[in-house]
């Protein structure tokens, strides 16, 4: 494979002028329908933002699964998976969609096959537990089983009329001596409800791993990586192995731990934004909506485009949550927030049509004075330090009434639009069901209604 010139600094464009906003949909405008067979616009020239501004977010809404079991009084499993769906139209109903109903059998379809799966491994991980625990009971090491863990959930990357990209973040602990993280992509195409392959998006392979691996070289040090990383890299772009997600800036491609490094190196990732190197990608799937929301890892670093000038750009931004304090970070500046006491964290990254960044945190909480319950804070990330714009009694996540129903589930709304989402005031109920706001960014960035 020839050698080309790594690609780990983004392009810079030069732009001769400021680039005035297209029709973006403002706080209020209804979104423009879009046809089943919608094809986006050209891509933007070198020099301005890969956006395209006819692209419209659509509602989802997740519902997660848990289940435990028990022994001898305690845990041996603990598991949770997610099912997603798309919420119809303006985003208030859980229903089959109307505009993308293509989309909506394949979710369907993918939703059934996950729980088929957390059905199969509950059964298996269930009996093995159990012995595994009794095998430590008989020798005087009882004490030490902490359980076993199988926990899938779903992180949405793109949400829009041409893209549903998401990541499945899934968490096992088999009573080793350490647990074990790991990332799968999964992208379709809005329209036509396709599964969409690697060689859809990048038509290229070999400028695709050439890319790749320059990227890995320039954004990590020295020794990082298996002797064999370039051959594996290579393997997973040509027999379209590769675990990768198309975001609303780029592509991000996933390496889980052991991959291409040692456990101890973590979950190493790659992002390629369209401005930074936009012959890589197919001319369909190169461009991005104007405003979006992306939803982010606790505890993982997720590069980010804080500026739509054409130049792709990436500010990496993490948000580490534990005890007593919120950090978040944005490039080399951090923000400390103590106290916090947030457990279940949700994070969800903003980017307006106007250009403004903000960061929402939802969170449990427990304190005796406070009770317990959920809230989101709101953090300004444009002045290059995230700041804090308030916290409010609301929650992404749903309360739901399961007396008598023999079920254990969480329903959690999946903010999307940044001009229309739905967002629970879970301190008001009625029937055990929290009251739903559909609400927008307003001033300051914070939650507005009406």
């Amino acid at each position: 494979m020839k050698n080309k010139k790594a690609f780990g600094l983004a392009l810079a464009f030069a732009c001769s002028s400021l680039l005035v906003p297209m029709g973006i949909a403002q706080a209020g405008e209804e979104p423009a329908e879009v046809a089943e067979d919608f094809e986006p616009t050209e891509g933007a020239p070198l020099g301005t933002m890969a956006v395209d501004v006819s692209l419209r977010e659509m509602g989802l809404y997740k519902k997660v699964q848990q289940y435990e079991a028990m022994g001898d009084g305690k845990v041996m499993l603990r598991q949770t998976w997610p099912e997603l769906y798309l919420a119809d139209g303006d985003g208030r109903s859980m229903l089959k969609s109307k505009s993308f109903p293509r989309l909506a059998a394949a979710l369907e379809a993918y939703t059934n096959s996950m729980c088929q799966e957390a059905y199969r491994v509950q059964g298996e991980l269930r009996e093995d537990a159990l012995r595994d625990y009794q095998e430590r009971k008989e020798s005087g090491y009882g004490d030490s089983f902490m359980g076993y863990s199988w926990e899938t959930d779903l992180l949405v990357k793109r949400a829009d009329t041409l893209v549903l990209s998401f990541v499945e973040k899934n968490w096992t602990y088999l009573g080793g001596a350490h647990g074990q993280q790991t990332f799968k992509g999964v992208n379709f195409d809005t329209s036509t409800g396709e599964r969409l392959s690697l060689h859809q998006v990048f038509p290229d392979p070999e400028m695709l791993v050439d890319a790749i691996i320059a990227h890995l070289r320039v954004e990590n040090k020295p020794g990082t990586f298996n002797d064999n990383m370039e051959s594996v890299v290579a393997d997973g772009v040509i027999h379209d192995k590769i675990s990768w997600s198309l975001g609303p800036r780029g592509a991000t491609f996933y390496f889980n731990p052991y991959d291409i490094a040692a456990y101890a190196a973590g979950m190493i990732t790659v992002t390629i934004s369209f401005d930074e190197h936009r012959d890589l990608f197919e001319p369909k799937y190169k461009l991005g909506p104007a405003s979006y929301c992306e939803e982010i890892p606790s505890y993982e670093l997720t590069d980010v485009v804080l500026q739509d000038d054409g130049s792709g750009m990436r500010t990496a931004l993490g948000v580490y949550p534990d005890s007593d304090k919120l950090t978040i970070s944005l490039g080399s500046k951090k923000y400390e927030e103590h106290f916090f006491g947030g457990g279940d964290i949700h994070s969800v990254f903003v980017h307006t049509g106007a250009g403004n960044n903000y960061l929402y945190v939802d969170y449990g909480y427990a304190s005796p004075q406070m009770g317990t319950g959920r809230q989101m804070e709101v953090f300004a990330l444009d002045g290059g330090t995230p700041v804090f714009r308030g916290t409010f009694p609301y929650s992404f996540q749903r309360t739901i009434d399961l007396t008598n129903t023999g079920e254990h589930w969480i329903g959690q709304w999946i903010m999307t639009d940044p001009y229309e989402f739905n967002i629970d005031e879970i301190n008001i109920s009625a029937n055990g069901q929290s009251k739903t706001h559909t609400v927008q960014i307003g001033s300051e960035g914070v939650p507005t209604f009406g």
